[in-house]
């Protein structure tokens, strides 16, 4: 491996999961693109990542340790600053990269340099890696822009981005609920002109379990993602958008199991 990768995987990382966290490291060490590295940024918890980490002594990986509990948000933020590639591929902790991931969006970064973001479909699967379906996305820049006031047509685990375009937009910044801070970003990034591209393949497999986020505070991404339309689109919803809005504001009245199971319903297909 060069000095300076080609690829900086992030992973921000809190409690980890002592069966999925290793499948998350696996899934990036079995990628067939092997000029990479794995920045690791973890808050402080009871369960610590340096003691399944050191089953994996490969020196792509660089682990950061905060002293004290920060956010998910500082915790991507610090990964992008100590990551030494121009391009960023995200990777959560409880997800799996197929092999080929890495490779196919190299390509397609290197022969579309006008991309900043790149995303792909996702294969959706519970706590036993089965199956549930899929969430795929547009794949056209045009597309993705209509499709951004509606829903966030860019899935986080799966996404590649230039480096240096999202620290000139200011990096990721939403806090006040959680999981939706990279919604936030690309929606800065379209309104300034920035391109966008998902490929049609899912290149990764999201998990949905009870512990994790995606389930855990549904109610709060539902907030989250409904103020930053808000922010960023206010008047300009159309009717689409706006029905869309509505249902996430009855979701809201909904009970959590509930949401969840109405979630993987309607945007999960077989």
């Amino acid at each position: 491996m060069r000095s300076k990768p080609i690829v900086s995987v992030v992973m921000p990382v809190l409690n980890p999961h002592p069966v999925y966290f290793r499948q998350a490291i696996e899934s990036v060490l079995n990628q067939t693109f092997e000029d990479w590295e794995l920045v690791i940024v973890e808050d402080p918890s009871p369960r610590p990542a340096a003691e399944i980490l050191k089953d994996y002594p490969d020196p792509r990986i660089r682990h950061f340790v905060n002293p004290q509990r920060t956010s998910l948000v500082k915790q991507r933020n610090r990964a992008l600053h100590e990551a030494k590639a121009e391009l960023i591929a995200c990777q959560d902790a409880d997800d799996i990269s197929e092999p080929e991931r890495l490779e196919k969006q190299v390509k397609f970064m290197e022969n579309y340099p006008e991309v900043a973001v790149l995303g792909t479909w996702l294969r959706v699967i519970d706590e036993d890696g089965q199956t549930l379906g899929f969430r795929r996305y547009p794949c056209d820049h045009d597309d993705i822009v209509r499709a951004m006031p509606v829903y966030n047509p860019i899935g986080q685990p799966s996404v590649m981005f230039r480096r240096e375009v999202a620290l000139k937009h200011g990096g990721y910044r939403y806090e006040k609920f959680p999981a939706v801070e990279d919604y936030d970003l690309w929606c800065r990034m379209a309104k300034n002109g920035m391109k966008f591209a998902n490929l049609p393949e899912p290149l990764v497999r999201y998990r949905v379990h009870r512990g994790g986020m995606k389930s855990s505070k549904l109610k709060g991404v539902l907030m989250g993602t409904m103020e930053i339309k808000r922010i960023h689109f206010g008047d300009e919803l159309d009717i689409r958008a706006k029905l869309r809005l509505m249902g996430e504001r009855l979701l809201l009245l909904l009970p959590p199991k509930f949401v969840l199971w109405l979630f993987l319903k309607t945007s999960v297909k077989p």
